[in-house]
């Protein structure tokens, strides 16, 4: 792949910059262990694209917790705020990708459905924070990555034109959000969506196992 066919490239964080999935389900297993609750796959699919407050408002109504949204929203964050900063590193070759792309001039953005409070520091933690000009989160808009609104988004704020860009993503909601606006899409692998890698390689525009591919 020829970056610099593009002016601008949009990331996703969990499972395509960040090895951090794991994190979400150590969260959800502990939330509901202290419930007597158990993680279903179901549960896992259909919260997985939604900012926190929309699953918190999902899950109490689903399982009659007691809390108040934002005392759920509060507690998530509190579980994996140290498991970013701890236990999060960043995929192979993340890095010296990143610093190639910014010594070419191309502008980069991350679009996530993660918390601003919990994933900027680990980004500056992980020293790849400044490469980026922009951000977009799924809570700024309320619409998840089927649909390509945040995409756009990050698009808008690096001032590049989507059909110049290039959207980097693991899962397949979010390359099926990203052709819907027209952008250039790799998929990237990560264990927690390889049941979906045939159907992203078939739909993507690019797809890698890894970022090493790529320098």
């Amino acid at each position: 792949m020829d970056i610099t066919k593009f002016k601008g490239a949009i990331f996703d964080l969990d499972g395509t910059l960040l090895d951090s999935m794991h994190i979400w389900h150590d969260v959800d297993e502990e939330f509901f262990r202290r419930r007597n609750l158990k993680v279903t796959k179901e549960y896992v699919d259909i919260i997985k694209n939604m900012h926190l407050p929309a699953a918190a408002v999902y899950t109490k109504e689903k399982y009659n917790i007691e809390e108040s949204v934002e005392e759920i929203v509060d507690e998530w964050l509190d579980l994996c705020a140290q498991g970013y900063l701890n236990n999060v590193d960043l995929k192979d070759g993340v890095y010296e990708y990143l610093k190639s792309l910014h010594e070419k001039g191309i502008k980069m953005a991350f679009a996530t459905a993660s918390e601003k409070a919990v994933c900027e520091e680990t980004l500056k933690k992980q020293e790849i924070f400044d490469f980026f000009s922009a951000s977009a989160y799924v809570s700024e808009i309320n619409i998840g990555k089927t649909e390509p609104d945040i995409y756009l988004l990050a698009a808008e704020r690096i001032g590049v034109d989507p059909h110049e860009c290039i959207v980097f993503e693991d899962i397949i909601e979010g390359i099926r959000g990203a052709k819907k606006g027209e952008f250039t899409t790799c998929g990237v692998f990560d264990k927690s969506s390889a049941k979906d890698e045939n159907e992203i390689r078939r739909i993507a525009d690019y797809y890698i196992k890894s970022f090493e591919e790529l320098l």
